[in-house]
């Protein structure tokens, strides 16, 4: 029990510092609760700063519906286990039924194309929805993109958002997940900065890789498979943002087996997203106009999706059951 009115049902995630558990509230509404972990001092740990952090950058930008809202908190809460009490603190969030996308395509695979584009418009407008309040999310990866009950994408993990409307788009910390790390992050120096947003861009273009074909980027593959290797590929922002596309597909082309199902628009823009010169990235307005995103969703593709993750959600379930039984 938390502060005697959420009664915690299990534990659904773990990070570095801080535990996740899904509880209910007194009205019998289901709800995450992210919780500093008992075992350390939380009064002194930059977990705190963490949650207190995410508390406050979700009450600023969580009213949108592809970004997890926050509910409630406690930065002084109890939590009591039969007799034992701790103190504790906590953010009560939305709670997302299926989990992870990481989850899914960890267990079974990459997604089709028009499903995954589907899923690639809806993060991409939570991020967009952050980079206009000039917040860069600096943490982007599967793990962060969780699911609701009807398989709409929530960007969740706040924590590492960074507030970039007083440094001219810039930061200076090393955040994120290695492998999803832009370069420029992953290799970043003392009293060196970077571009916030364009960072993201790169963790997008990861997370999308990994959606479309299951695997972590091979970057070189992904190049021989939109480029002739005396062709250049390029999205150059000029003062108007405009974006030019310059590329041609030719026999020599060798791409790998991975990406030979995805369409040549989505291999153009992956590869210009994974750009290691963050200057020659995408922004996120001028994804969303690129001819992939752009063109309109096939009637009845929300029903198709849904139908593909709940058995997606099945298999994963009864391989599990399979697993505990033996």
């Amino acid at each position: 029990m938390i502060d005697n009115k959420y009664f915690v049902e299990r534990q659904i995630g773990m990070g570095g510092s801080s535990r996740v558990y899904l509880a209910t509230d007194s009205d019998e509404n289901k709800v995450a609760i992210k919780t500093i972990r008992a075992e350390k001092n939380y009064k002194k740990s930059s977990a705190t700063n963490m949650l207190q952090k995410e508390y406050d950058v979700l009450m600023k930008l969580s009213n949108h519906p592809n970004v997890v809202n926050v509910i409630d908190y406690n930065h002084h809460g109890e939590s009591s286990i039969g007799n034992k009490v701790e103190k504790i603190m906590y953010n009560v969030l939305e709670f997302a039924e299926n989990g992870t996308l990481g989850r899914f395509i960890r267990h079974t695979g990459a997604i089709e194309e028009p499903i995954a584009r589907l899923f690639i418009l809806q993060i991409l407008d939570g991020i967009k929805f952050l980079h206009k309040q000039d917040h860069a999310h600096l943490d982007i990866k599967l793990e962060n993109i969780l699911l609701d009950k009807y398989y709409n994408i929530k960007v969740a993990d706040l924590g590492s958002c960074s507030d970039v409307s007083m440094t001219g788009g810039y930061a200076t910390v090393r955040r994120g997940t290695t492998n999803y790390m832009a370069p420029e992050v992953s290799n970043l120096k003392s009293r060196k900065r970077f571009d916030a947003k364009a960072a993201d861009i790169y963790s997008l273009g990861v997370t999308f890789y990994l959606i479309l074909t299951g695997e972590f980027p091979k970057v070189h593959d992904l190049e021989k498979s939109v480029v002739d290797r005396d062709e250049d590929v390029a999205y150059t922002c000029g003062s108007d943002r405009e974006m030019s596309l310059d590329c041609e597909m030719t026999d020599d082309s060798l791409p790998a087996s991975n990406l030979m199902h995805l369409s040549k628009e989505v291999r153009i823009l992956l590869y210009s997203m994974l750009n290691e010169d963050p200057s020659k990235r995408p922004d996120i307005q001028q994804i969303l106009d690129n001819s992939w995103c752009y063109c309109p969703l096939d009637e009845g593709l929300l029903e198709e999706a849904y139908t593909e993750m709940e058995y997606r959600r099945r298999y994963i379930q009864k391989n599990l059951l399979c697993k505990k039984k033996r």
